[in-house]
């Protein structure tokens, strides 16, 4: 196969991104259509000149988004749900309804328009004028593993807001969540060796283990997160968990599951890869310690990312490692880039040097609550007492069907019948009736008045269903 995709070296925008958008470009058009195996990376990047790692990464990001999917020992495909199209109709065929009006989209991420321009434009301006003042600063080559005013702001708050002790020499900054993943995955050495991850788990992440030839075991999750009894007794090289919010049902792990989980790893030489980066936003009390600030055998590797909390369209997320594994960890980042770019770097270790950014959690975690209320009234009213998992912090909560109710692929597809988008857990292949008894719903992107319409939406794609094809859907 060789792809129409042509590379501007000379335009400023990374490689990666410009082939993420041309593939993505391709698949959307129908040039790439669904199913179709896509080419190696290997052979990509020799058709383009370019590196490896470079194909790699834009393809972690498709298969993350939900344009490609990998099948073990097969290869990689252009998916056969694309993101924006509605699911195929499992077993009932129902009649199509077509929605005038605008959709409701009950998406699990944040509201960019939360985005705190006035005080970054501020600081972006004053580090400018700063710049203007001294030009020969962009002289010196950026830090592969990030400035040193950035990871030592970023350390000191961690020591304040969760318990983790660090020296800045353990923290590199990347160039987003994937990056993290991909250089701690790297390090644990994944490919043919064994991964434990949660089920239902996070999709972006998955996607990623799987490509780097994870043999990949699930262990089931429930409301509070992962289900620590049920850790499997042979061990695994490396256990990939969200503790401070599980993704994507939302919960909290508890104390006690922390520390039987670092012991199963001590006992099995096993590494953990914490990401804890969906957990900023929390309603009621604080969460348990991180696993990194429990850990004496420097078995944890902790991840978090800006991207819930500034936006998505903020490239940084930073890594903090065990002294064991920090110059292998600088040498595979300075494989991958050269570190981020200078001005955001910068902007950014001022926005939390100066308080802004705490400022910020608080403000969008107060209209974050008033959105969560909306959205669990407006379900108790249509629906009655209704399960909801993940109250406790995040941009989305996930509501257990009652028994007797359609399925949650069913539920889906007769609600975007009605215009209204809602969502399932990305299902593996451990405790599927779980994933398929729930539905995700967010309620970060949207007014209490949009979040009202969509559920009384919701409701009515149910009460128009008949009971026999409601039955026959389960």
């Amino acid at each position: 196969m060789h792809l129409p995709i042509h590379l501007d070296r000379n335009c400023g925008e990374p490689l990666q991104n410009q082939l993420f958008e041309q593939l993505r470009c391709l698949i959307m058009s129908g040039r790439l259509k669904p199913d179709t195996r896509i080419i190696a990376t290997r052979f990509l990047g020799q058709q383009l000149n370019i590196s490896r790692t470079t194909v790699l990464l834009a393809y972690e990001r498709l298969i993350a988004e939900g344009y490609l999917e990998t099948r073990p020992a097969i290869g990689t495909f252009v998916s056969r749900l694309l993101p924006g199209a509605a699911p195929a109709p499992r077993s009932v065929d129902l009649p199509a309804r077509h929605h005038a009006g605008p959709s409701i989209d009950f998406t699990l991420m944040a509201d960019d328009r939360l985005f705190p321009c006035k005080p970054w434009l501020r600081i972006a301006q004053t580090v400018l004028d700063h710049q203007a003042r001294h030009p020969a600063l962009l002289q010196h080559r950026p830090h592969g593993s990030g400035s040193e005013a950035l990871r030592a702001v970023i350390g000191e708050w961690l020591a304040f807001h969760r318990g983790i002790v660090a020296d800045p020499d353990q923290i590199i900054v990347v160039s987003g969540i994937q990056q993290a993943l991909t250089v701690a995955a790297t390090l644990a050495g994944v490919a043919g060796r064994s991964l434990l991850a949660e089920s239902p788990g996070d999709r972006r992440a998955i996607g990623l283990f799987d490509s780097l030839g994870a043999r990949r075991r699930d262990c089931p999750v429930d409301e509070y997160g992962l289900q620590t009894s049920r850790l499997p007794a042979e061990g695994a090289a490396l256990a990939y968990v969200t503790p401070s919010r599980q993704r994507p049902l939302g919960g909290l792990l508890p104390l006690a599951r922390r520390e039987k989980l670092l012991d199963w790893a001590g006992r099995h030489r096993a590494l953990i890869i914490e990401d804890d980066s969906d957990g900023d936003f929390r309603y009621a009390g604080s969460a348990p310690p991180a696993l990194f600030s429990l850990d004496s055998q420097g078995a944890v590797i902790y991840l978090r990312g800006f991207s819930e909390t500034l936006g998505a369209g903020l490239r940084l997320a930073y890594l903090v490692l065990p002294a064991g594994l920090l110059e292998a960890a600088r040498r595979l980042k300075a494989g991958l880039d050269d570190g981020a770019t200078w001005l955001e770097q910068r902007v950014l270790t001022e926005f939390i040097a100066s308080g802004e950014y705490d400022r910020h959690l608080r403000t969008v975690r107060k209209t974050l609550l008033d959105r969560r209320d909306a959205l669990s009234a407006a379900l108790q009213r249509q629906f009655g007492p209704v399960e909801l998992w993940g109250m406790g912090a995040g941009t989305h909560l996930s509501w257990r069907l009652p028994a007797g109710m359609a399925s949650a692929e069913f539920l889906a597809r007769r609600a975007a019948e009605h215009g209204v988008q809602v969502y399932r857990p990305f299902p593996t292949s451990s405790d599927l009736r779980l994933a398929d008894d729930m539905l995700l719903l967010g309620y970060g992107a949207l007014e209490p008045a949009q979040i009202e319409k969509g559920v009384g939406l919701l409701a009515d794609s149910l009460r128009t269903v008949p009971p026999a094809l409601a039955g026959a859907a389960q």
